[in-house]
């Protein structure tokens, strides 16, 4: 079983938009562009649910635009980041002729991928690499499109097309094949197939973003939708950066009806059914899904939820497509045990070692027992897990109003950083570099409380300093 454990942090969105103040902008980057020095897989940089209901988070598109520019962390990255090879300049005058008079299926497929630039992503038609011509190249997922014929079913040139595919990949390269008829006879189809082929490639239980060109990586990075309206949102957003800056999108629903309709003004059902739309969109876009389960352990109305109705809804997101689920302990009630039968339940549903979908734990560490959750999850396989750096955030659906009507904010998350030393302690490895990680909480503390402080001034009526 794999020991290396991925690690998420949510703290620039579900860290933040619990805040009474609003965090301004230039701090909420700086926050993600040190936790891309810090090692983290993923990082969800925000959200773009309507500013109406979360105005804390309500320039999610000015933060994606901004997080488009930031340098990728120096050093090694966690991809491969061999450089590319020199190419033949025989090589080279030989793909130019070829794209000259392409013919055939390689001019079917280019057509489609060039016309609709399918998921904001360029493609490259005949591109030289080394010894060899690709028929079809993306350089920022590092994929090779290769087209085979009738030819390549000779023993010889199956012989040749591996070793073509092991050196290709000895680069860091993927390699997707298809046949001249199946372009032929349906290129729009081998389209959705390519950008199938990304999006499960990004959804392994460790998904590794691709390498730069100067050999480092920098973390994936998510956004919470909603509905179509978010979705759309996120799509523009990437689109205004002229970049594909958000890689994965996340839904949510709950195992409680009655925490489902107070979050989402819907029912357990009807969440399920505008997922639809926005997951074929997500994919059409070479996007992954992530579907968050809220209340797995205890809902603050309806309290202990039945493992059961977690895999009830667990199968259901799966059944629709998501790439990944993420189950939410929302108010912190998890212990080992009922961490553990939860995650059983689930397992029966959706495997947690080798299943389709990988599984993530989302913790909140209300009465000091979210180390012990992790323990619990690490032993029954899981490998992902999302944490808030400085223990930030909560959702803000979860406080409650208490009888003297003062407001009990929402539990906050697992901090990454003891999340990480959980992790380690526990004998498993992550990427993550832990002193980076006190850097950037340190920071999280200090953009927060500046924040808190104006939002108290504001209420009391003075004037801030």
């Amino acid at each position: 079983m794999p020991d290396l454990v991925r690690i998420t942090d949510v703290s620039p969105r579900d860290g933040l938009q619990n805040e009474p103040g609003i965090i301004p902008t230039p701090d909420k980057v700086r926050l993600i562009e040190l936790l891309c020095h810090t090692g983290v897989d993923e990082i969800e940089v925000t959200s773009f649910v309507s500013p109406k209901w979360v105005p804390q988070l309500g320039d999610g598109r000015d933060v994606v635009r901004f997080v488009s520019q930031l340098p990728l962390p120096e050093g090694g990255g966690r991809g491969k980041g061999d450089p590319t090879p020199a190419r033949n300049p025989l090589t080279v005058a030989r793909a130019q002729a070829l794209r000259r008079t392409m013919t055939g299926p390689e001019k079917a497929l280019w057509a489609e991928l060039s016309g609709k630039r399918l998921a904001g992503l360029k493609f490259r038609r005949q591109h030289p690499f080394g010894p060899y011509i690709l028929d079809v190249f993306c350089p920022s997922v590092r994929l090779v499109i290769e087209i085979d014929g009738i030819t390549h079913e000779h023993v010889e040139a199956k012989r040749h097309d591996a070793e073509r595919t092991a050196y290709l990949e000895s680069f860091g390269l993927r390699v997707l094949r298809v046949s001249n008829d199946a372009v032929l006879h349906d290129p729009d189809l081998i389209a959705r197939q390519v950008l199938h082929a990304i999006a499960a490639d990004r959804t392994s239980p460790f998904p590794l973003p691709p390498p730069s060109g100067r050999g480092s990586a920098r973390p994936i990075f998510s956004a919470l939708v909603p509905n179509e309206r978010g979705m759309q949102s996120a799509l523009d957003a990437n689109q205004a950066s002229r970049r594909h800056v958000i890689e994965k999108v996340s839904v949510f629903t709950a195992a409680s009806e009655t925490f489902s309709q107070k979050n989402t003004n819907a029912s357990i059902a009807e969440t399920i059914e505008r997922f639809r739309p926005v997951i074929d969109s997500a994919h059409m876009q070479g996007l992954t899904v992530r579907g968050y389960v809220s209340c797995v352990i205890a809902c603050p109305f309806e309290g202990p939820i039945d493992p059961s109705k977690v895999a009830e809804v667990s199968k259901a997101l799966t059944d629709i497509g998501v790439d990944e689920l993420d189950l939410g302990d929302t108010i912190g009630a998890g212990s080992r045990e009922s961490t553990g039968a939860m995650l059983r339940a689930v397992d029966r549903v959706a495997p947690i070692t080798g299943g389709r979908v990988p599984i993530t734990l989302h913790l909140h560490d209300t009465f000091g027992r979210a180390a012990d959750c992790v323990r619990a999850a690490l032993d029954l396989g899981v490998r992902s897990f999302d944490g808030s750096v400085a223990g930030l955030g909560g959702c803000p659906y979860a406080s409650k109003r208490l009888p003297d009507g003062t407001i009990q904010r929402a539990p906050g998350n697992i901090s990454t950083e003891l999340l990480v030393q959980t992790i380690h302690d526990a004998g498993y490895r992550t990427n993550v570099n832990l002193d980076k990680l006190r850097e950037a909480a340190a920071f999280a503390r200090e953009i927060v409380a500046k924040s808190r402080a104006a939002a108290s001034t504001s209420s009391s009526g003075g004037t801030p300093a």
